[in-house]
């Protein structure tokens, strides 16, 4: 989470606390306060793993075929390679570059011949803030000219990114009910071929990428002898992954690179790419899970296996600090099958390229789900939950403004009990305001003598001076849960409510005002004021409302407006909770202040 949101839930809940101690030991004898309202709370999400440095890979006996260049025999017809330089060094490649667009049900692809690499990916069922499908590859000047993808012999490597592929694939190519695939290929001067293979499935974010390393001419048993046996394959994902939410604050510290390597997961955020690469890199080698790229609601992620296949490897994070962009490659081990003419080794991952959502992603087995940004892992499960219930909800409720109107209506009911405790339990500590008063008079000069008079008072009296406070402690994990659901959840981007309300993920703006306030912006957001509103109206039912002057007056005065100001970027999903949590603690209030005897009790019919 936003170092700056955490520090708001914080300061919520501390001014939420303060000003219920302050209710408590301040306030004349009155009716019975209000219930309490939940507060908020600091989340974020924190990987754990062991870094890892990189340690040189033993490469083996050296190649027994000469390095350097080789005369020509005189007489041959074909030019013998003299060297591995030559041997690497493509063909044909003075001609306009290729592209392929592939349409699918759920996206379009558009793949470049400059290292066979991907371009452009739009989601079909997410729209931009133009109405276009979102776009979640940088494009003008932040994209990445070349691939990262190598071929690892022996003697040199074979850097595919640069190198300008073919393919006989058409221009465009439709993906309907069966799967399709686009080959690229590129043949160096040692008669060496590469393949790269893109196999695209209907209804299925998932793109498996095979490349099969080839001896396709008279020259590759020479290329093969001076580079040796193959030994690894390196894919990369250069490109890192674009914004997707205009104007959105809280997209920013949701930009991550994150690998699982073993059972470690960890993360890295862009914001620590501004100051150093350093800040962004890591090695980390063992059994590959899976290594990507993230924002708030996109993912691109590599995954080289699954459940107990996962291959020994190296994965490197890193970035692109001019384009300040995330990235991530993996080395894996080469396999001797191919299906190719020729094929004498071949590499495979799978590419997930879509939104995160978490059946799909735990449909993998590998610990994928664990990526999506849900808070601390103190709060994760609770958020999990909260989640569950609204999907389950969503099964019959089509709107999902209703549903969190009324799991903030079924959260107020499960807490009711409690705060009609913690109600009656404070009216008692108010009407014990006298007798405090003397005891603090009366050892006003002994601290020690004071405190342990007023806790025999309470005991005496059967009360918690700390009882008001406790409903508030219990409800700030659901409300920090529902934020992460709501802040990071795909299903509620771009999600309408009712009028002007058109996306639960954002603040409900209304207009946008000719100048900028402070703190506020530019956007009349009126979610926000309505949900004030009710505040206001809390604090008149609020019995030390009526007090006279002092501290307890100026809490009151000022509480509504600190919530304006904390809530007023908030999401509209999450001001429409609190919005209802307000409105049903006025009603619980009220139901508590006319069933209460005098004495602070509760009637008892």
């Amino acid at each position: 989470m936003e170092r700056r949101t955490a520090l708001a839930f914080f300061l919520i809940f501390l001014v939420l606390v303060g000003y219920q101690i302050l209710m408590s030991r301040m306030a004349p004898p009155p009716p019975p306060p209000p219930a309490e309202q939940p507060t908020t709370g600091m989340t974020g999400t924190t990987g754990e793993t062991a870094r890892v440095e990189r340690t040189e890979v033993d490469p083996g006996p050296e190649p027994s075929s000469p390095t350097r260049d080789e005369v020509p025999e005189p007489g041959t017809t074909e030019p013998v390679v003299g060297s591995i330089e030559r041997a690497l060094q493509p063909v044909d490649q003075d001609r306009p570059e290729p592209t392929v667009t592939v349409q699918t049900p759920l996206y379009r692809i558009v793949l470049a011949g400059r290292g066979a690499r991907v371009v452009s990916w739009r989601a079909m069922e997410y729209d931009d803030a133009d109405g276009q499908p979102v776009e979640i590859i940088p494009q003008g000047d932040r994209a990445v000219p070349n691939g990262l993808d190598a071929a690892v012999f022996h003697a040199a490597d074979l850097e595919l990114g640069r190198m300008l592929f073919s393919t006989e694939a058409p221009g465009r190519l439709d993906v309907g009910e069966a799967p399709r695939q686009v080959t690229f290929a590129v043949r160096t001067e040692g008669d060496l071929e590469i393949r790269k293979t893109y196999t695209f499935v209907p209804d299925s974010y998932e793109i498996q990428l095979d490349l099969e390393l080839a001896a396709v001419g008279p020259q590759a048993a020479t290329a093969r002898s001076m580079l040796g046996m193959p030994r690894r394959v390196r894919f990369g994902w250069p490109q890192g992954i674009a914004s997707t939410e205009r104007g959105d604050r809280l997209e920013e510290a949701s930009f991550r690179s994150f690998a699982k390597v073993g059972e470690d997961l960890e993360f890295k955020k862009r914001g620590g790419l501004e100051k150093d690469v350093e800040k962004v890199h890591g090695v980390y080698e063992g059994a590959v899970r899976f290594a990507g790229v993230q924002n708030k609601y996109f993912t691109i992620v590599g995954l080289p296996g699954q459940g107990d296949s996962a291959p020994d490897g190296t994965v490197i994070l890193s970035g692109d600090q001019p384009r300040n962009l995330q990235t991530w490659s993996m080395e894996l081990p080469l396999t001797t099958e191919g299906t190719g003419p020729g094929t004498f080794a071949r590499g495979a991952i799978a590419l997930y390229i879509g939104p995160q959502e978490s059946d799909i992603l735990k449909a993998y087995g590998v610990g994928l789900d664990k990526t999506m940004e849900l808070g601390w892992a103190l709060f994760r499960p609770l958020t999990e939950a909260t989640l569950w219930i609204m999907y389950q909800m969503r099964r019959f409720i089509p709107n999902w403004g209703v549903i969190i109107i009324l799991f903030s209506v079924l959260t107020k009911i499960a807490f009711y009990p409690l705060t009609k405790t913690s109600t009656q339990s404070m009216k008692r500590m108010q009407l014990l305001q006298p007798k405090i008063k003397e005891l603090q008079e009366k050892y006003k000069d002994n601290q020690e003598k004071q405190s342990k008079a007023m806790m025999e008072l309470y005991q005496k009296e059967k009360i918690n001076p700390m009882a008001g406070c406790l409903p508030l402690l219990l409800q700030m994990p659901v409300f920090v849960a529902l934020y992460q659901a709501l802040a990071h959840t795909i299903a509620l981007r771009n999600t309408p409510f009712v009028g002007w309300i058109d996306d639960l993920s954002k603040p409900d703006a209304l207009f946008s005002l000719p100048f900028s306030l402070p703190f506020l912006g530019s956007d009349f957001n009126l979610l926000p004021l309505v949900m004030t509103g009710t505040m206001v109206i809390q604090t008149r039912l609020t019995p030390t409302a009526a007090a006279t002057g002092g501290q307890m007056a100026m809490m009151n005065t000022m509480m509504p407006i600190i919530f304006l100001f904390f809530f007023y970027q908030m999401p509209s999903g999450l001001v429409l909770y609190w919005l209802v949590n307000n409105l049903m603690t006025i009603y619980q209030t009220w139901r508590i202040h006319r069933m209460a005897t005098p004495d602070g009790g509760q009637q008892t019919a």
